[in-house]
């Protein structure tokens, strides 16, 4: 008679198993733990024979932990710059029309190019900011680089609100811009580290309902304030976050061992997963052996580059990135209530816009609950194909009005049932799945860098999309812009399906190994 010892359970006994290695399948009977969990031979042949010892048996069947309090709460109060990241996007949608306005709180009007540039310098913003916060996340942690994140935000939103200048216009956006991109970033690796495999998905999805909820918030009030105290209202989710995450969150366990500041790491562990003390040493000890390993390995640029996986992981998590901007997004949130108003629908773009963004938090929400069941491919592919649609459809509505077809009178309703239809499928994949796949593909030797030129990437290709959408829309017209936007995401969908892999359910290293091969 032969014993082996296979895993642990999850309050942390050893198993041990008894099998008698001349028993064929027939007499093998299942093996059950006090877990429930039960373990069954995976290695048979097509003869019905073993092809290697019993070492290899795994569980049918995982078990996993409920999500603690305090892991919600921390992740609600992180957050919280998630928030204000998605204020930014959508803030120039309400306040562009007043700008423009013969009522502007500026000294003068603005016109199509300086509206452009208030729209799109957040971008420019969010390029330099992965780099600066990205290594400021390495050398003072990842909760004080988000603490620092929200400063230039606060400082931003300031400027916004009291100047009259639209010079100073460009630099509060510009700052919120840095922010934000800080955000993208930083909050993505933080997230990652402080999850486990099994909900590390749902819980960077969160991410993505937090901003929905913020490019709803100008939607639903900004039209109704001034600019002024639009602004100001701007402040209270950052305030929020200053005082109670500072208070509340801990910082991650992954950046506390690396920085041997074990006690601490594990009473975050404790918290965050409900673990005894024993199993948070031995989880802390195993992320000391991880530390360990990574500490042998180069980091930096170069070798984010150098080795295969880590550079196909490169490639995915931009490509999702970029395909991200080019679909449109920025275009359609930053000038909603443009686009409604030049459908010449009977809604007023206010209600429209409203309608958009709940329709967006809805369907984040739902990404959250289906990203760890259906996968990300699965949901990213579904998304794409269904963005593409959307915009190939309002594209052909601003077509045919052009071209005066009468007919069209009767279709009031497509430029608004393909704008929600786009939402919805951004909003499945597009939206959050790509910063998911960021915060799982790369080691932590390259991590910081990779994050910070994936991120940079992202907000650079979604400045010129921004950028150049008014103007675009005004020289070809608003049909051929939103082609483009459809073109894009048809390429999109091929990429997904011929490039990316699978990440649901795998850790880092598992994943780099696949990308290796």
């Amino acid at each position: 008679m032969s014993q082996s010892n296979f895993g642990k359970p999850l309050n942390g006994q050893d198993v041990s198993i008894s099998l008698d290695i001349n028993t064929d399948k027939r007499n093998l009977t299942d093996q059950k733990d006090d877990t429930g969990v039960v373990y069954r031979p995976t290695t048979l042949d097509n003869h019905g024979k073993w092809k290697e010892s019993f070492q290899s048996l795994k569980p049918e069947k995982q078990v996993v932990p409920g999500d603690t309090f305090f892991l919600y709460r921390t992740a609600f109060l992180g957050n919280l710059l998630a928030f204000a990241g998605g204020i930014g996007f959508s803030w120039s949608s309400p306040v562009l029309p007043k700008l423009q306005s013969t009522d502007t709180p500026l000294n003068s009007q603005i016109d199509a190019s300086q509206a452009s540039l208030i729209a799109s310098i957040l971008c420019v913003g969010a390029a330099i900011g992965p780099f600066l916060f990205g290594f400021s996340a390495d050398k003072i942690g990842r909760k004080k680089t988000l603490i620092a994140i929200s400063l230039p935000m606060t400082a931003g939103i300031i400027f916004l609100a009291f100047t009259d200048k639209v010079e100073i216009y460009y630099l509060g956006r510009l700052l919120y811009g840095m922010g934000t991109g800080g955000v993208f970033t930083v909050l993505t690796m933080y997230t990652g580290e402080i999850t486990s495999d099994f909900n590390r998905g749902k819980f960077s999805c969160i991410l993505g309902i937090f901003v929905a909820l913020g490019v709803l918030y100008p939607f639903a009030i900004g039209s109704f304030m001034t600019v002024k105290i639009f602004c100001l209202s701007c402040l209270l989710p950052l305030q929020i976050f200053l005082i109670f995450f500072t208070l509340y969150a801990p910082d991650s366990p992954s950046y506390l061992v690396r920085n041997s500041h074990y006690k601490q790491a594990e009473r975050a562990l404790i918290n965050l997963r409900s673990i005894s003390c024993e199993q948070a040493q031995k989880d802390v000890i195993e992320l000391q052996k991880i530390e360990e390993h990574q500490r042998h390995l180069k980091g930096g640029i170069m070798e984010l580059f150098r080795s295969r996986g880590t550079r196909k992981a490169f490639i995915i998590a931009s490509g999702l990135l970029i395909l991200q901007q080019i679909s449109g997004i920025n275009a359609v949130t930053g000038f909603m209530e443009n686009i409604f108003m030049a459908t010449g629908s009977s809604i007023p773009p206010q209600i429209a816009t409203m309608m958009v963004g709940t329709i967006q938090v809805i369907t984040v929400g739902v990404t959250s609950v289906v990203v760890e069941k259906l996968g990300r491919k699965l949901l990213l592919l579904a998304s794409t194909l269904g963005a593409s649609v959307s915009v190939i459809l309002l594209g052909a509505y601003f077509f045919l009005q052009r071209h005066q077809f009468a007919m069209l009178v009767y279709f009031w309703w497509l430029p608004i049932a393909c704008l929600l239809l786009y939402i919805v499928s951004f909003n499945l994949g597009l939206g959050p799945v790509p910063w998911t796949v960021l915060s799982e593909v790369f080691p932590d030797n390259v991590k910081s860098i990779a994050s910070a030129l994936a991120s940079a990437t992202c907000f650079g290709v979604s400045f010129l999309v921004t950028l150049a959408f008014p103007i675009v829309s005004e020289t070809l017209g608003m049909a051929e812009s939103f082609w483009v936007f459809g073109v894009c995401c048809a390429f999109g969908a091929i990429f997904i399906k011929l490039v990316m892999i699978e990440t649901k359910g795998k850790n880092v290293t598992e994943i780099q190994e696949i990308l290796s091969k």
